[in-house]
């Protein structure tokens, strides 16, 4: 006896929606919102049930081969723009186009587009910070090779350009611990859950000063979490360097150093201070993270951390291809299940805006 073919209308019955819902559901259909329960709702009643519109799916489906799509958190900081330059100049060097989404920090943007992205079918995707839903990568990487850059065992089994923020944080602690300084501060973009490169920068900074018996006189200060999603004005990471800096001064007057978070933050904390007729270096120390072009300018000559973003976005293409290569060539399983992992070691740039302290 034949087994009754199990249609949309049946998983709509058993996930309790309607069947416009599961049609537009299982053919990534995200014009319209739904909700992640109701989504996962769905995608199980139809796994229960053995339900596949497959063919129909392959039968409209678009490709989009030659394409890299980049998924990016923000537009403000020109960290990514540095990231996306060494993305690019490899990209094009291959004959591959350059897609890029900027999701905004929203964890509903960030879905909404890999599963557009799963739809369309691109050569590849790469993530220039750590995802939000690492299941679903996990997912789409099994058909579309994905590349992260990230922070170091953030995502487990992923081929990775890794970024080590504890030990960049480690690096500016001690470089003001070798000048002497014994009250400081750092300042930060807000340290939610999903920021692990932010709070692996204060952790490797505040574990440097505990181990050297100071870890009473570091202050570490930042946004409120809720803020996160609030990044996209331009100057957003300079304000909040501006205005944490500022209620520093007076909450802790007789602070000699301070970090920021990125050189962006560490530009408005120099602001700050000389807005409040500070001298940087010699009143107070300031220092960065991830040595951007402008910070070396005259007159700005901030102390930062080098960790080479551009060769990143490099890596993290080339990377990409030789996955799009070995799948198209449809390697033996023992290679094509290799992972790529690459790190930098960072260093420290020394420029004017650091020296000893002053005498309190």
């Amino acid at each position: 006896m034949n087994r009754k073919k199990v249609t949309s209308t049946d998983v709509a019955r058993r996930a309790g929606v309607s069947q416009p819902t599961v049609s537009m559901i299982l053919n990534k259909k995200y014009n319209v919102s739904f909700s992640r329960e109701t989504i996962l709702k769905v995608e199980e009643a139809a796994r229960e049930l053995g339900y596949s519109n497959e063919k129909k799916q392959n039968k409209h489906r678009i490709q989009m081969r030659g394409t890299v799509f980049v998924m990016c958190p923000n537009l403000t900081n020109p960290y990514y723009f540095s990231l996306l330059q060494g993305i690019e100049k490899t990209a094009k060097k291959n004959r591959y186009d350059v897609f890029l989404c900027n999701t905004g920090r929203d964890y509903q943007t960030e879905e909404k587009y890999l599963r557009k992205i799963e739809k369309l079918n691109p050569s590849g995707i790469i993530f220039t910070f750590t995802p939000s839903f690492p299941e679903l990568i996990q997912v789409i990487s099994k058909k579309i090779p994905v590349i992260l850059i990230g922070e170091k065992d953030a995502v487990k089994g992923m081929d990775m350009v890794e970024l080590n923020s504890e030990r960049m944080g480690r690096i500016l602690a001690e470089h003001l611990l070798e000048l002497g300084h014994r009250k400081v501060a750092f300042l930060s973009t807000p340290l939610t859950q999903r920021q692990s490169a932010r709070r692996a920068r204060v952790r490797g900074f505040c574990q440097a000063f505990e181990e050297a018996g100071y870890g009473d006189s570091v202050y570490v200060k930042s946004l409120p979490e809720e803020m996160d999603v609030m990044f996209q004005e331009m100057d957003m990471e300079y304000k909040t360097g501006y205005e944490l800096a500022s209620a520093l001064v007076m909450e802790v007057p007789d602070i000699t150093a301070a970090a920021g978070t990125n050189d962006m933050v560490a530009l408005g904390i120099r602001d700050a201070l000389l807005d409040k007729h500070y001298r940087i270096p010699e009143d107070i120390s300031v220092l960065g993270c991830d040595n951007l072009l402008f910070s070396g300018l005259r007159g700005i000559d901030l102390t930062t951390v080098e960790h080479f973003t551009s060769k990143k976005g490099e890596n993290a293409c080339e990377i990409l291809l030789r996955k799009i290569e070995e799948q198209r060539q449809k390697q033996d399983k023992r290679e094509q299940g290799m992972i790529y992992h690459i790190e930098y070691e960072p260093r420290l740039i020394l420029r004017g805006s650091t020296s000893y302290p002053r005498q309190l």
